[in-house]
């Protein structure tokens, strides 16, 4: 299957996803379920492998979903993780987990943002970063907002915001610096 088709068939399943859990009054549950499998499958290779093995049950599979999923899921997301094994698109599961993330930012005017600081910012640090990028949204605009500390940026912060990012770290800066001074030599 080539990345198109994948694509595709993702969105579809994930905004078919989306309505039903919508329809269910889960779709905010289910938004959290899929955030933690999708970083269950980012974070655990051996799940992949674990779904696709023949010897398995199905109910066996569909708990392990669940565990991947942090436990007693929904039941939009149960029934939904049946109806992928039954139509055998199970693979394609990693990729509706991040379209029905998508699919759910923009019904609900969310926008996903990912900070990474060197030390852990403080509160007025984080509201003026809210503040600045909901300067570029409308008034009804609701920023989600992720913090990872990585002490390699030795200072400053990167921001990644809808797919742009803006590295303002000491360690980005020093590398802009060095391909300035390579290419003028």
């Amino acid at each position: 299957m080539n990345m198109a088709t994948i694509g595709t068939l993702s969105s579809r399943y994930a905004r078919a996803f989306y309505a039903y859990a919508l329809d269910s009054n889960e779709e905010d549950k289910v938004y959290d379920e899929m955030k933690f499998l999708l970083h269950s499958y980012l974070f655990v290779p051996e799940l992949k492998k674990f779904l696709q093995s023949p010897v398995l049950t199905l109910e066996t599979k569909i708990q392990a979903l669940e565990t991947a999923s942090g436990g007693n899921v929904t039941k939009s997301s149960r029934q939904f993780y049946e109806f992928v094994f039954d139509k055998e698109k199970h693979d394609l599961l990693l990729y509706i987990a991040s379209a029905y993330l998508s699919v759910y930012r923009k019904a609900k005017n969310l926008v996903y943002v990912d900070l990474i600081t060197a030390v852990e910012p403080d509160n007025e640090f984080i509201d003026s970063i809210k503040n600045h990028i909901l300067k570029e949204y409308n008034d009804n605009t609701i920023i989600e907002i992720s913090i990872s500390i990585d002490p390699d940026i030795i200072g400053g912060f990167i921001l990644n915001v809808d797919g742009k990012q803006l590295d303002l770290s000491i360690k980005g800066e020093l590398k802009n610096l060095r391909k300035s001074i390579l290419k003028n030599l």
